[in-house]
Formats: C-alpha cells, structure tokens, sequence
C-alpha cells in the first residue's frame, strides 16, 4: 500500500512543480509580493507623515475681548511649529467653522473674554480647539496645538510657583524609571517574538489554505473533469493509497508555499516591524534556535495535513474544479476570520481556543515565536490536527468508495 502511495504522490508532484503557472504561484509570489507589499507600505507611510508634517496648518486664533495684553506667549507658542496664524473677529467664527469641516483651513482657536483675569487670579480657564478630525493636517495641527499649550500651561504654573518663592520640586511628586537601569525583564527576543507571533500565524494558516485551495482542488475535482481519474481507478490500486498520495503531494506543496511565505516576510520583518516600533537592534538579535524551530515544525506539519485534507474531502465530492471553488469559499473565510481571531488574543487566550483544532495551533505558533511554549501545549495543538485529519481522511476514503460520488455530474 505504502508503495502505491509513493507513486501516487511522485506523480502529482510531477504535475504540481513541473507546472511553470503552479511553481510561480507556490514560491514566487509570496517570496516576491510579500516583500514588495510592506516595503511599499512603509514607504507610503513614511511619505505620508513626512508630508503631513511638511505642511503648513493654517490656524485661526479668536482672542476674545479684552485679551490684548496677554496673547503674546500664546501666540508665541501656537508659532513654534509650521503654522500660518490668522485672527480672526467674532462675526467670521462660522465662517470658519465650515472652512474646517470643507478642509481649507485646519485649526481654529477661541480664547474666552478677559482671561487675563483668570490669569491674574490664578484659576482656570477653557480654551475650544475646533478641528476635523476626518482631515489629516487637520487632527496632526491639533495635536500639536494642544501639545504647545500644554507646555505653555506648564512654564505658567512654573513661573506663579517662582514667584512665590516656591521650589519647582511641588510640582512633581515622584519620578518613574529614570534610573540608567534595564526595567523591561521580558525574555530576550521575546519583544520582537510578540510582533511575529502576531502577523506570521495568520499567514501560515492563510497560505496553508490558499496552496491547498490551488493544488488539491485540482488532485481530484481537475481529473474528474480530464477523465484521468478512472484510468487510476482502473489499475486496482488501493483506495486507500490513492488518497493517501494525493494528501501528501498537496500538503507537500502546501508547506513549500506557506515556507515561501515565511521567507517573504522575513525579508520584510524591517519594514513590518518598524510600523510597529521595533529598533533595527532589536530585529537583527531576534532569533530561532534549534529547539524552536522543532517546536514550529511538530505543529505546522500536523497543521498543514490537516488543512490538505480538508481541502481534498471538498475536491473529492465536487464535481469539477469550479464547484470545489465555490465549495471552499466558506472555509476560506472562517479560516481567515479563525487568523484575524487569534491575532487579537492576549496573553491568557479563552480556554476553549485552547481545546479546538486550528486555533490551538495558531496559538501555540504565537507562543513558540515568542519563545515560551510549553511541551504540553505543543503536542496537544499537534495531536488535535493529527486526531481531526484522520477524521477528514476517513471520510474522503468512504467517498472514493462510492462510485456515484467520484463519477457524479
């Protein structure tokens, strides 16, 4: 039987990688698209802030009535960034109002009547801040505003405090972490591991599923439609040993299409890992040792056996490549919504994660980038996809017993 099953699997594995179409999809492009997608993406984003930041914000400043004396460390602060200041009279507040909703001006300003008096007196004060927070020039001007005045704000409580003949020291109570020490005791590499384990699971199980999708539907749906599938059947081969042939040469090509993937994101690890902050210290001294990298593979080949299989079950009852297509579609989209879930996990995942095949291999991926998985866990996830692959195996065994199921139109 073992035998027959080599011959099945070395023929689909001549068919799969001696297609041009099929190698390019399987390697190429994720090792190509991948890369090329962060890399474009951080490059939009940087341009994209430096832009905004370029920009020249147009605020208008309502000084209220009887302020005269007092706006110049206000006006002062708001001018020491980009800006181009405009006063403003009371009558053109809503005209400038409906300037910012259209985005042709930023920011504007509306200073109270005589708060020289709350300033002399020494109480508090409110100052609107009308924005579009839809408009980027718009949100990143207000921020920096109210930064500015902030700090305005602070060197005024600085100065009454002086005054007084009081030390600065009444306005801080305590201090946090400014000793030259190392506070974060998170394991080494387990910081960039985090970022990792968020992204690369979900891409496993996706290409997992996509390289599936692209070679299995076409292991049994595509020669029910050619006609080749009788001629095998005809040979008296095992049943058994057909499916067993025709699973391995999809999970095969699976795993070399989720490993392109991988690849692909690694090289783009600076660029993804930036958008989240990562030094380029830090990601150059992250790294898998050996142990780690048994952990991945003990859970992604159960993992992708079990995703092969469930792609043949659908390719086996389809009547043609197009059917199993559509067939596929909602498994596609819970294996993406299962990805986006555990993306979203936290430390301590709900417990029923644990215990369900798919999401307890994803988890277990997030723990094993980040270093910190446990054995237990590990063969739990990997007997779950070994337990429910024997299921979907079965099941398509009992299908290629059935005459009316193979040979339906």
């Amino acid at each position: 039987m073992f035998s027959d099953s080599l011959i099945i699997l070395k023929k689909e594995l001549k068919r799969i990688f001696t297609d041009r179409r099929m190698v390019i999809m399987l390697v190429l492009v994720p090792l190509i698209m991948l890369p090329a997608m962060y890399s474009i993406m951080a490059k939009m984003g940087q341009a994209r802030d430096s832009d905004i930041a370029s920009f020249r914000s147009t605020i208008c400043i309502y000084e209220g009535t009887g302020n005269e004396d007092v706006m110049g460390p206000f006006i002062d602060a708001l001018s020491s960034f980009n800006t181009s200041l405009e006063l403003v009279q009371l009558e053109e507040l809503d005209a400038v109002k409906q300037a910012i909703t259209d985005k042709e001006k930023e920011l504007l300003l509306v200073m109270p009547d005589n708060f020289h008096e709350s300033l002399a007196s020494c109480s508090t004060f409110d100052i609107a801040i009308y924005f579009n927070s839809t408009a980027d020039y718009s949100d990143y001007a207000c921020n920096r505003v109210i930064e500015a005045l902030t700090v305005l704000s602070e060197d005024i409580v600085r100065e009454r405090i002086l005054e007084r003949d009081m030390s600065e020291e009444v306005l801080s109570v305590f201090t946090i972490n400014e000793a030259p020490i190392q506070y974060d005791l998170a394991k080494k590499g387990s910081v960039v591991g985090k970022i990792i384990s968020i992204i690369l699971p979900f891409f496993i199980i996706l290409y997992l599923l996509i390289n599936s999708m692209n070679v299995g539907l076409d292991t049994v749906a595509g020669e029910k439609e050619r006609g080749t599938l009788a001629l095998i059947l005809v040979n008296q081969v095992d049943r058994l040993s057909i499916v067993i042939g025709k699973m391995m040469s999809v999970m095969i090509a699976a795993i070399v299409g989720a490993a392109s993937s991988v690849v692909g994101l690694i090289i783009a690890s600076k660029y993804f890992m930036g958008m989240f902050g990562a030094s380029g210290a830090a990601i150059s001294s992250y790294s898998m040792s050996s142990i780690h990298i048994l952990q991945f593979t003990i859970v992604v080949i159960p993992l992708a056996v079990l995703v092969a299989s469930m792609v043949l079950i659908v390719s086996t009852y389809a009547r043609n490549t197009k059917e199993g297509n559509g067939m596929m579609m909602p498994i596609y989209f819970v294996v993406m919504i299962v990805g986006m879930a555990t993306m979203q996990t936290g430390d301590v995942p709900p417990k029923w994660m644990l215990s369900t095949p798919v999401f307890n291999s994803l988890l277990v991926l997030k723990d094993i980038f980040m270093q910190d998985a446990a054995w237990s866990t590990i063969i739990a996830a990997s007997l779950s996809s070994v337990v429910l692959s024997a299921v979907f195996i079965y099941l398509t065994l009992k299908m290629f017993s059935k005459e009316k199921i193979l040979f339906r139109i």
